[in-house]
């Protein structure tokens, strides 16, 4: 037994030995037909280093759009932040009635929602979320991530010094007011393009004697900056007056400054969770306290990222055939007091409208801007959910998590008249798999193919959260590819028009 026993030991060390002795960049998998080992990171040769390298006309710059919460808000008037940074007063006492006043969107009664004046103004990307408790300082995770997959590809942020190497910015953040209608951003977006573009113009003439090209931009966009930028490609800088009948054209006028659209975790058929917290509150860590109903409730967007109907998202209870809940309907609200119509938040309303001094008219400034802000959403929604066919030229390229419960379908409580989540689906934790695709299946009978609003060119599903679906390698690897090295039709027409005039210079 003890000569077995040395036999065995002796064979370890050998192994151990040996294995010790290997280079550095050995790999059992080199030149192996059998090896089945898996690898987290890639790895990224000449071709891909050059690509990376390269500036020029024949490269599009690229816009990253962040999501919901994705900015720092900043009073006009004091300069102070509002949202991004949190304190150690917040976290053990709760938000100050001046906070809620401030991060709260104006309602006024009979006034569309576009003339109500507010006071914050989205200042810069939120990269990193800073808390501050007494002495200890730390940070939550953002946008900071993305930014620099971005700049290791080869693209130059506009908020950075321009390297010494790098002839122009190739990278560029739009940051908006997430608080706001999603049309009135797209507004913002389109006139961004513009001096953009125009910046650009005038280096590729500069630089390489191209007068007036026709930049395209890549749009890299995650969850409601995906809903922005399906918005712009369909109707451009066109808004969306929930007070008209008329809708907005569906011209893709929007489409023509952008070439590729690369959309990550999207609720493009919208999330659940909208209306939990809606009517329950929001809460971005256990750590920090409830932003209330009464709040969120004031926020346009929240409510245009509700589930599309037709999804079965909200079910009167969960016996088969009950029929889905019209979760626009300002009357399911008002009878059953959810957000802004629960009596229980006249203490956030009086937060939020100071100067208003019965319960009786809050109540009615708060119910008039519910009905607003469904009736805006439902016309957005249906905006969003027209199947039409986009240009050739566009390409559209999704990221969706696939690997986190989500919620799926709530039912309405009998008793307490109250949102309760039955059903959970595969999604990346905040938005499912099938709303991030819009498959239209969801919610309807089954059918072998997916149907959809979007004509999605690529989808890619990312086994991550919400946020970690963009720190996952096959996200880094693949947006990398496609932004750099795949091409597109409008991409190849402008490499075509440059090599016409490489040739045109070179017979001078």
């Amino acid at each position: 037994m003890k000569k077995i026993i040395c036999l065995f030991t002796a064979t370890v060390s050998i192994i151990l030995f040996l294995g010790a002795c290997q280079h550095e960049d050995s790999d059992s998998a080199m030149g192996s037909y059998q090896s089945a080992k898996v690898y987290k990171r890639p790895l990224y040769g000449e071709i891909s280093l050059k690509s990376a390298a390269y500036q020029g006309p024949a490269r599009n710059p690229v816009i990253f759009i962040h999501g919901f919460l994705g900015a720092r808000l900043r009073d006009k008037d004091t300069g102070e932040c509002i949202w991004g940074d949190f304190t150690g007063t917040q976290l053990v006492e709760g938000f100050t009635k001046k906070y809620i006043r401030q991060l709260a969107c104006p309602m006024e009664l009979g006034k569309p929602l576009d003339q109500l004046p507010d006071n914050l103004e989205a200042v810069r990307l939120l990269r990193n979320m800073k808390v501050s408790i007494m002495t200890m300082n730390f940070k939550m995770v953002a946008y900071q991530s993305i930014i620099n997959i971005l700049t290791k590809a080869g693209y130059v942020p506009e908020c950075m010094p321009l390297p010494a190497n790098k002839k122009f910015y190739s990278l560029f953040a739009f940051y908006y007011d997430w608080r706001d209608d999603i049309t009135e951003n797209s507004k913002r977006l389109h006139d961004f393009i513009m001096i953009r573009k125009k910046y650009l113009q005038k280096k590729y003439e500069k630089y390489y004697g191209i007068k007036n090209f026709d930049v395209q931009f890549d749009v890299v966009t995650h969850s409601m900056g995906g809903l922005l930028t399906r918005y712009y490609l369909r109707y451009g800088d066109q808004k969306l007056q929930a007070e008209h009948a008329i809708m907005p054209k569906l011209d893709w006028r929007g489409s023509k400054n952008i070439d590729k659209a690369i959309i990550v975790a999207t609720p493009n058929a919208g999330y659940l969770d909208t209306c939990i917290e809606l009517t329950k509150g929001l809460t971005l860590d256990p750590k920090l306290p409830m932003y209330p109903p009464g709040l969120v409730g004031t926020w346009q967007s929240y409510y245009q990222m509700m589930p599309v109907s037709g999804m079965r998202a909200v079910i009167m209870d969960h016996k088969k055939g009950k029929p889905e809940v019209d979760i626009f309907d300002p009357k399911v609200w008002i009878s059953r007091g959810w957000g802004l119509a629960d009596p229980k938040q006249d203490k956030v309303l009086k937060a939020i409208m100071p100067k208003v001094y019965t319960v009786e008219k809050r109540r009615k400034i708060a119910l008039d801007h519910l009905r607003k802000c469904l009736a805006s959403a439902k016309k957005f929604t249906k905006a969003m959910s027209i199947k039409a066919k986009p240009p050739e030229d566009i390409m559209m390229i999704l990221f969706a998590g696939d690997a986190v419960k989500t919620t799926r379908t709530a039912t309405i409580d009998p008793k307490t008249q109250k949102l309760k989540i039955i059903r959970y689906a595969p999604g990346d934790g905040k938005v499912l798999a099938t709303s991030a695709r819009f498959d239209e299946r969801a919610g309807h009978k089954w059918v072998p193919y997916p149907i959809s609003p979007i004509k999605w060119d690529i989808v890619i599903n990312v086994q991550g959260a919400h946020m970690g679906v963009m720190d996952s390698y096959p996200f880094i690897d693949n947006l990398s590819y496609y932004l750099l090295s795949f091409p597109s039709p409008k991409r190849h027409t402008a490499h075509l028009y440059l090599e016409k005039l490489e040739r045109e210079k070179n017979k001078k």
